[in-house]
């Protein structure tokens, strides 16, 4: 039974590595260079609070019971309110709380929520499956790490138009994990998710550049990834001016644009979910 199990998990291995080899190749062969370096396009706003989101992890959180992403902020404005207002009832309410777009119950569960984005599967929600697939890539919500499995649903997701998930498909093929290690095919999903929009995607192809030795073109990448909001690009940057290869007013320029950008996304409540962040991290 073990021989026939583990033929069986080969054979299904051969066959998402078929189907992800399948769509690298032909975005790669759709890939139009010439959109690298054309400005990030508008931010995705929330919908509760209208206000534009970075694009980062600290940035917004996907609801699987609605399918929608809404800002942090949004959510702990939600959260304070209703603590607020029922100091006595905190932890009964931790029990009941609700989605802040949709309003339905927020589960604690792995198991629930697991079956959540299997529903949102099941509508072809592209979000479901990327935020299912970094449960089994980092081993969330109870799920076990499994590359295979969150490779099959990264390559839905790619499938469906989410460009972070070319992200995470281009690392797997950097570093061989899976598939077989292949450059050329890391710079095209990398490549693909940046001229779709995905800040994420563009500081990771300037990193790609990087360890490969393209220091400039990286800095290319970094700079419009800074100037769009994401602050471990600017970092680089930084390190690049203190060794010469960014100039200042190229980098006075850059943090420019970096600042005004964060000033179309910051709330109120949104600097309260930072400073609630960085508090915790310093615990």
């Amino acid at each position: 039974a073990k021989k026939e199990q583990r033929a069986a998990d080969k054979a299904a291995e051969r066959a998402t590595v078929a189907k992800v080899d399948e769509l690298t190749l032909r975005i790669k062969n759709e890939l139009d260079t010439s959109d690298l370096y054309a400005p990030l396009p508008p931010k995705e706003v929330c919908p509760i609070c209208f206000l534009p989101m970075i694009g980062t992890v600290l940035d917004a959180m996907y609801m699987e019971c609605c399918g929608k992403l809404i800002c942090f902020g949004c959510d702990q404005a939600k959260r304070r309110v209703v603590e607020a207002t029922n100091v006595e009832k905190k932890e009964e309410l931790k029990r009941t709380e609700t989605c802040a777009f949709c309003r339905a119950p927020v589960t604690t569960s792995g198991e629930r929520k697991m079956l959540r984005f299997e529903k949102r599967m099941e509508l072809n929600d592209p979000l479901a499956y990327y935020h299912a697939g970094c449960c089994y890539q980092g081993g969330t919500w109870g799920r076990q790490v499994d590359a295979l499995k969150a490779l099959e649903l990264f390559h839905r997701a790619a499938e469906l138009g989410v460009p972070d998930a070319f992200v995470y498909i281009g690392g797997y093929y950097a570093d061989g994990i899976i598939v077989k290690k292949d450059p050329a095919k890391a710079r095209a999903c990398f490549s693909i998710a940046a001229t779709k929009g995905s800040i994420w995607a563009k500081h990771s192809l300037g990193f790609f550049e990087y360890l490969q030795g393209n220091t400039v073109i990286a800095l290319r990448h970094w700079r419009l990834s800074a100037a769009a909001g994401y602050k471990d690009s600017l970092d680089r940057l930084r390190d690049g001016l203190g060794e010469g290869k960014v100039s200042r007013d190229e980098y006075a320029a850059t943090l420019q644009s970096f600042l005004r950008s964060h000033d179309e996304t910051k709330s109120e409540e949104r600097d309260r979910f930072e400073e609630l962040v960085r508090a915790r991290l310093h615990d």
